[in-house]
Protein backbone atom coordinates (compact mmCIF):
# COMPACT_ATOMS: atom_id res chain seq x y z
CA UNK A 1 0.00 0.00 0.00
CA UNK A 2 2.83 2.52 1.18
CA UNK A 3 4.87 1.30 -1.57
CA UNK A 4 1.87 2.24 -4.74
CA UNK A 5 1.04 5.58 -2.88
CA UNK A 6 4.70 6.49 -3.09
CA UNK A 7 4.77 5.70 -6.35
CA UNK A 8 1.73 7.61 -7.33
CA UNK A 9 3.20 10.80 -5.37
CA UNK A 10 6.49 10.56 -7.23
CA UNK A 11 4.92 9.90 -10.76
CA UNK A 12 2.35 12.85 -9.70
CA UNK A 13 5.52 15.55 -9.47
CA UNK A 14 6.04 17.44 -12.52
CA UNK A 15 9.08 16.46 -14.17
CA UNK A 16 10.91 19.26 -16.25
CA UNK A 17 14.05 20.06 -17.91
CA UNK A 18 13.27 23.94 -19.09
CA UNK A 19 16.93 25.34 -20.23
CA UNK A 20 17.83 29.05 -21.53
CA UNK A 21 17.86 29.14 -25.02
CA UNK A 22 20.31 32.54 -26.18
CA UNK A 23 20.34 34.24 -28.62
CA UNK A 24 23.81 35.87 -29.16
CA UNK A 25 23.70 38.30 -31.69
CA UNK A 26 26.39 40.43 -30.42
CA UNK A 27 30.04 40.33 -31.88
CA UNK A 28 32.30 39.36 -28.80
CA UNK A 29 35.15 41.46 -29.17
CA UNK A 30 38.74 40.85 -27.43
CA UNK A 31 38.99 38.40 -24.82
CA UNK A 32 35.00 38.26 -25.41
CA UNK A 33 34.90 40.98 -23.16
CA UNK A 34 31.03 42.00 -24.84
CA UNK A 35 30.21 38.45 -23.96
CA UNK A 36 31.34 38.48 -20.32
CA UNK A 37 28.15 38.85 -18.61
CA UNK A 38 26.51 36.15 -19.95
CA UNK A 39 29.47 33.74 -19.39
CA UNK A 40 29.75 35.16 -15.58
CA UNK A 41 25.96 33.45 -15.51
CA UNK A 42 26.99 30.72 -17.29
CA UNK A 43 29.97 30.17 -14.86
CA UNK A 44 27.74 30.86 -12.40
CA UNK A 45 24.72 28.59 -12.52
CA UNK A 46 25.92 25.59 -13.33
CA UNK A 47 22.91 23.55 -12.64
CA UNK A 48 21.56 25.37 -15.43
CA UNK A 49 21.27 24.30 -19.00
CA UNK A 50 22.57 26.84 -21.76
CA UNK A 51 21.71 26.55 -25.43
CA UNK A 52 23.67 29.43 -27.12
CA UNK A 53 22.75 30.41 -30.39
CA UNK A 54 25.99 31.65 -31.78
CA UNK A 55 25.31 34.36 -34.45
CA UNK A 56 28.72 35.70 -36.80
CA UNK A 57 26.34 37.75 -39.35
CA UNK A 58 23.04 36.04 -39.85
CA UNK A 59 25.12 32.96 -40.53
CA UNK A 60 28.37 31.25 -40.35
CA UNK A 61 30.43 33.97 -42.41
CA UNK A 62 33.60 32.35 -43.01
CA UNK A 63 36.02 29.70 -42.34
CA UNK A 64 37.52 30.11 -39.83
CA UNK A 65 35.87 32.85 -38.20
CA UNK A 66 37.93 35.87 -36.70
CA UNK A 67 40.24 35.53 -34.26
CA UNK A 68 37.89 37.15 -31.69
CA UNK A 69 35.19 34.42 -32.18
CA UNK A 70 37.64 31.55 -32.50
CA UNK A 71 38.45 32.65 -28.48
CA UNK A 72 34.80 33.57 -28.06
CA UNK A 73 33.32 29.94 -28.84
CA UNK A 74 36.27 28.01 -27.32
CA UNK A 75 35.19 30.18 -24.30
CA UNK A 76 31.56 28.99 -24.42
CA UNK A 77 32.47 25.49 -25.61
CA UNK A 78 35.12 24.98 -22.13
CA UNK A 79 31.62 25.22 -20.13
CA UNK A 80 30.02 21.28 -19.48
CA UNK A 81 26.24 22.79 -19.34
CA UNK A 82 26.64 24.84 -22.96
CA UNK A 83 25.13 23.48 -26.36
CA UNK A 84 25.82 25.35 -29.28
CA UNK A 85 23.65 25.95 -32.19
CA UNK A 86 24.75 27.83 -35.44
CA UNK A 87 22.33 30.59 -36.94
CA UNK A 88 20.85 30.14 -39.69
CA UNK A 89 17.85 32.42 -41.53
CA UNK A 90 15.61 30.75 -44.15
CA UNK A 91 13.91 33.76 -45.19
CA UNK A 92 10.44 31.77 -44.79
CA UNK A 93 11.56 28.87 -47.34
CA UNK A 94 13.17 31.91 -49.73
CA UNK A 95 16.27 31.37 -48.83
CA UNK A 96 17.64 28.78 -51.61
CA UNK A 97 17.91 25.06 -50.20
CA UNK A 98 21.29 24.92 -51.23
CA UNK A 99 22.37 28.14 -49.58
CA UNK A 100 21.41 26.65 -46.35
CA UNK A 101 23.23 23.72 -46.59
CA UNK A 102 26.57 25.55 -47.74
CA UNK A 103 25.99 27.33 -44.36
CA UNK A 104 25.67 24.14 -42.56
CA UNK A 105 28.75 22.79 -44.07
CA UNK A 106 30.36 25.87 -42.95
CA UNK A 107 29.17 25.40 -39.24
CA UNK A 108 30.59 22.20 -39.38
CA UNK A 109 33.62 23.08 -40.67
CA UNK A 110 34.50 24.90 -37.35
CA UNK A 111 34.71 21.26 -35.75
CA UNK A 112 38.09 20.88 -37.63
CA UNK A 113 39.87 23.72 -36.44
CA UNK A 114 42.98 22.55 -35.24
CA UNK A 115 43.59 25.02 -32.58
CA UNK A 116 40.81 25.63 -30.27
CA UNK A 117 37.67 23.87 -29.61
CA UNK A 118 34.83 26.18 -31.64
CA UNK A 119 32.94 23.45 -33.02
CA UNK A 120 28.96 24.07 -33.06
CA UNK A 121 26.49 21.20 -31.86
CA UNK A 122 23.63 22.00 -33.87
CA UNK A 123 21.50 24.74 -35.80
CA UNK A 124 19.01 27.44 -35.22
CA UNK A 125 17.07 28.21 -38.40
CA UNK A 126 15.33 31.73 -38.11
CA UNK A 127 12.58 33.13 -40.34
CA UNK A 128 10.82 29.46 -40.25
CA UNK A 129 7.68 29.53 -42.17
CA UNK A 130 4.75 28.24 -40.02
CA UNK A 131 2.39 27.94 -43.71
CA UNK A 132 0.95 24.60 -42.95
CA UNK A 133 2.46 23.43 -47.05
CA UNK A 134 3.74 20.69 -48.29
CA UNK A 135 6.53 22.58 -49.54
CA UNK A 136 7.09 24.33 -46.59
CA UNK A 137 7.40 21.10 -44.98
CA UNK A 138 9.84 19.16 -47.77
CA UNK A 139 12.38 22.36 -47.12
CA UNK A 140 12.72 22.11 -43.32
CA UNK A 141 12.50 18.29 -43.02
CA UNK A 142 15.29 18.13 -45.56
CA UNK A 143 17.38 20.73 -43.48
CA UNK A 144 16.82 19.46 -40.52
CA UNK A 145 17.93 15.97 -42.08
CA UNK A 146 21.19 17.63 -43.47
CA UNK A 147 21.58 19.12 -39.77
CA UNK A 148 21.52 15.43 -38.31
CA UNK A 149 23.81 13.86 -40.77
CA UNK A 150 26.43 16.44 -41.38
CA UNK A 151 27.26 18.51 -38.23
CA UNK A 152 30.20 16.45 -36.46
CA UNK A 153 28.15 16.45 -32.95
CA UNK A 154 26.90 13.36 -30.82
CA UNK A 155 23.95 15.99 -29.65
CA UNK A 156 23.20 17.61 -33.18
CA UNK A 157 20.02 19.86 -31.97
CA UNK A 158 17.63 21.14 -34.63
CA UNK A 159 15.49 24.47 -33.50
CA UNK A 160 13.22 26.10 -35.94
CA UNK A 161 11.97 29.84 -35.21
CA UNK A 162 8.44 30.46 -36.31
CA UNK A 163 8.17 32.66 -33.81
CA UNK A 164 4.35 31.91 -33.18
CA UNK A 165 2.39 28.97 -33.24
CA UNK A 166 4.01 26.13 -35.86
CA UNK A 167 1.96 23.60 -37.61
CA UNK A 168 2.66 20.00 -35.65
CA UNK A 169 4.00 18.75 -38.31
CA UNK A 170 7.51 20.71 -37.74
CA UNK A 171 7.60 19.27 -33.91
CA UNK A 172 8.78 15.94 -36.28
CA UNK A 173 11.38 17.41 -37.44
CA UNK A 174 12.71 19.40 -34.84
CA UNK A 175 14.03 18.83 -31.13
CA UNK A 176 12.96 22.52 -30.67
CA UNK A 177 10.30 24.94 -32.09
CA UNK A 178 9.75 28.41 -30.52
CA UNK A 179 6.22 29.45 -30.82
CA UNK A 180 6.80 33.15 -29.53
CA UNK A 181 9.19 35.44 -29.94
CA UNK A 182 7.92 38.90 -29.49
CA UNK A 183 8.43 41.82 -26.79
CA UNK A 184 7.76 41.71 -23.12
CA UNK A 185 4.53 43.79 -22.97
CA UNK A 186 3.45 40.87 -25.73
CA UNK A 187 3.76 38.33 -23.32
CA UNK A 188 0.52 36.97 -21.51
CA UNK A 189 1.61 34.16 -19.31
CA UNK A 190 -0.54 30.98 -19.49
CA UNK A 191 -2.86 32.91 -21.73
CA UNK A 192 -0.16 33.01 -24.17
CA UNK A 193 1.20 29.48 -23.74
CA UNK A 194 -2.50 28.09 -23.92
CA UNK A 195 -2.23 29.89 -27.76
CA UNK A 196 0.50 27.33 -28.51
CA UNK A 197 0.05 24.26 -30.98
CA UNK A 198 -1.66 21.35 -28.54
CA UNK A 199 0.50 18.82 -27.69
CA UNK A 200 4.15 20.08 -28.14
CA UNK A 201 5.26 22.47 -25.01
CA UNK A 202 7.69 19.98 -24.18
CA UNK A 203 9.54 20.81 -27.67
CA UNK A 204 8.36 24.49 -27.22
CA UNK A 205 10.85 27.48 -26.78
CA UNK A 206 9.98 30.94 -25.83
CA UNK A 207 11.72 34.31 -26.80
CA UNK A 208 10.96 37.62 -24.82
CA UNK A 209 12.94 40.73 -25.48
CA UNK A 210 12.43 44.37 -24.06
CA UNK A 211 12.52 43.19 -20.37
CA UNK A 212 11.94 45.89 -17.99
CA UNK A 213 14.26 45.31 -14.78
CA UNK A 214 11.01 44.63 -13.00
CA UNK A 215 9.25 42.45 -14.41
CA UNK A 216 8.12 38.73 -12.41
CA UNK A 217 10.47 36.98 -14.56
CA UNK A 218 10.00 34.04 -11.32
CA UNK A 219 6.55 33.68 -11.97
CA UNK A 220 6.74 33.73 -15.41
CA UNK A 221 8.94 30.87 -15.60
CA UNK A 222 7.14 28.87 -13.01
CA UNK A 223 4.48 28.93 -15.51
CA UNK A 224 6.67 27.86 -18.26
CA UNK A 225 7.54 24.78 -15.87
CA UNK A 226 3.50 24.02 -14.93
CA UNK A 227 3.31 23.77 -18.49
CA UNK A 228 5.87 21.62 -19.70
CA UNK A 229 7.41 24.30 -21.62
CA UNK A 230 11.05 23.46 -22.72
CA UNK A 231 13.43 26.43 -23.63
CA UNK A 232 13.42 30.17 -22.68
CA UNK A 233 15.09 33.66 -22.66
CA UNK A 234 13.98 36.96 -21.16
CA UNK A 235 16.32 39.75 -23.05
CA UNK A 236 16.54 43.79 -22.06
CA UNK A 237 16.58 44.75 -25.44
CA UNK A 238 15.26 44.15 -28.62
CA UNK A 239 17.65 42.94 -30.88
CA UNK A 240 19.78 40.45 -28.10
CA UNK A 241 22.57 43.45 -28.16
CA UNK A 242 22.53 44.00 -24.50
CA UNK A 243 22.81 41.16 -22.27
CA UNK A 244 21.82 42.83 -18.65
CA UNK A 245 23.83 40.37 -15.88
CA UNK A 246 21.09 41.60 -13.44
CA UNK A 247 18.62 40.30 -16.11
CA UNK A 248 20.72 36.73 -16.41
CA UNK A 249 20.76 36.21 -13.05
CA UNK A 250 17.10 36.23 -12.46
CA UNK A 251 16.23 34.25 -15.44
CA UNK A 252 19.14 31.50 -13.91
CA UNK A 253 17.99 31.40 -10.59
CA UNK A 254 14.55 31.41 -11.37
CA UNK A 255 14.98 28.19 -14.26
CA UNK A 256 17.19 26.64 -11.21
CA UNK A 257 14.57 27.24 -8.72
CA UNK A 258 11.57 26.26 -10.28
Amino acid sequence: MWLSFIVSLILSVPCHSLFVLVPLYLYPHADASAWSNLTAAIAGNTAVQWQIIVNPNSGPYTYPPDVNYIAAVSKLNSYPNVVTVGYIATGYTNVPYDSVTSQIDLYAQWASYPSADISIDGIFFDEVSNTAAEDVYTYYRRAAEYVKVNMPSDVTPVVFNPGASAPAQLFEYADTVVQYENAFSSYRDKETINAFQPGFNDQTGIIVHTTPNNADVNTLVRSMVEEGIQSVYFGADCCYHVFSSELLTLLASAVSAA
